[in-house]
């Protein structure tokens, strides 16, 4: 029989023992655990980090993030030293954090050129306005670059409407200087169209009291257009001859202007147009015309134009630019791309990649055949012209001797006086 003593002795061991492989069973279980619970939690955040990408292997993101999650995953990061959550899930999360801040920081920079809802900042130039939209191409995602290409394009029409303005005041302001009685009605209409147009406080403010001059000028001096005037005076006259009296003709150029006014508003009116401007051009007369609306009827602001030729086709566009172009401005002219009809400053290879555009070099002067782009360098003849288009066609105003579908020519003088009284924005509408 054993001694008590040993037995004792060797109970004690064996429970030191089963102590000891029950910790280390333990600890090994923790370990298991706090394994298993890290591998589910990073499968979890590399489920979420994809799950913000509208297309992964492209670098799309989504139009809305959920920025709960992010914020989740950058705390568990933060406070646990990277301990929990794997180098190769902290590198995803940092490079879509740097596309997230990318994204905010462009919307930050279309934000910051506006000065309230209804203008824009004094720092705004066209330059700016062309860098930014560059950079907006580094936006994937086409809801989101839409977006923030329509704001931009919002601050480019009130930059451009306010330029062309503050152009007809000064011209307007200098003849008035000159000749008082130079301000007609429709002038003074066009003044304060164009001032209401403005969309710079500080340009705004450096007009208010000429246009207020020019006003008080008008109201106390002139009650209607001259045009108007020598009409009524036509037709009086008509009225009071007699019938024995041969009866000169009213000014041929008066009374043609009206009725062109006139038959101008009802097909404006039938097309839908109602801004206070259109750019009007009837094929039968041949006649062109920068309408403006007053007292809800269109009227020929100056006069019109009589058109070389076209080959404009009957329809509704939009004036989108006054061109002055250098030799690497280009427009897109694959009508299959998003981008069709984009007008590309300075265009070189790797831009027009950005918008999708390859093999873009050619050297066709027909912009209506060119493709997939149309380099002003390669028709001079429209390096200053009026560019138009709308959803599936492009063509040009222009001084020139040849003739394209899609183009309309006029004269230099013309094409010098129309350009420094429309804006990009306008309609052009062709009956």
């Amino acid at each position: 029989m054993k001694d008590k003593k040993d037995l004792k002795t060797r109970t004690k061991s064996e429970h030191y023992l089963l102590m000891s492989a029950g910790i280390v069973g333990i600890f090994t279980a923790v370990i298991f655990f706090v394994m298993l619970s890290r591998g589910i939690v990073n499968a979890v955040v590399t489920s979420r980090i994809s799950s913000q990408y509208q297309d992964k292997e492209l670098e799309v993101l989504k139009t809305d993030l959920n920025y709960k999650t992010l914020d989740f995953i950058g705390g568990v990061i933060k406070n646990t030293n990277g301990y929990v959550i794997t180098t190769d899930n902290i590198k995803k999360y940092n490079q879509l954090e740097d596309y997230i801040q990318a994204r905010k920081d462009r919307n930050k920079e279309v934000s910051a050129l506006f000065d309230g809802k209804n203008n824009y900042k004094d720092d705004v130039t066209s330059d700016k306005i062309n860098d930014l939209d560059k950079t907006l191409l580094k936006e994937k995602n086409q809801d989101v670059y839409q977006k923030l290409r329509n704001r931009l394009d919002t601050i480019q029409i009130w930059y451009e409407q306010t330029q062309d303005g503050e152009k007809y005041l000064d011209k307007t302001w200098q003849q008035y200087n000159s000749d008082n009685g130079s301000l007609s009605f429709k002038k003074i209409s066009m003044v304060n169209t164009y001032y209401k147009l403005i969309k710079n406080k500080t340009v705004k403010k450096r007009w208010e009291t000429p246009v207020n001059q020019m006003d008080q000028y008008f109201a106390n001096h002139q009650g209607e257009s001259s045009r108007v005037a020598a009409v009524k005076q036509e037709l009086q006259a008509l009225r009071n001859a007699p019938l024995t009296e041969k009866y000169t003709p009213a000014n041929v150029d008066i009374v043609s202007g009206m009725n062109f006014s006139s038959g101008a508003a009802d097909k404006l009116t039938q097309a839908g147009i109602t801004g206070k401007y259109a750019l009007y051009y009837d094929s039968s007369t041949n006649n062109l015309a920068l309408m403006t609306k007053v007292s809800g009827k269109y009227v020929a602001e100056d006069g019109y134009i009589s058109v070389v030729s076209s080959q404009v086709a009957a329809g509704k566009y939009t004036i989108k630019k006054l061109v002055s172009a250098s030799s690497s401005d280009a427009i897109i002219t694959d009508s299959s791309n998003s981008n069709f009809g984009q007008y590309v400053p300075d265009a070189t290879e790797s831009d027009l990649a950005e918008l999708d555009v390859t093999s873009p070099e050619n050297t066709t002067a027909d912009f209506s055949t060119a493709t997939p782009v149309f380099w002003f360098k390669n028709n001079s003849d429209l390096n200053k012209s009026i560019y138009f288009t709308n959803s599936s066609t492009l063509g040009f105003i222009y001084a020139g001797g040849t003739s394209y579908d899609e183009g309309m020519q006029i004269s230099s003088s013309d094409l010098s006086t129309l350009m420094s009284k429309i804006s990009s924005g306008i309609t052009f509408y062709v009956n």
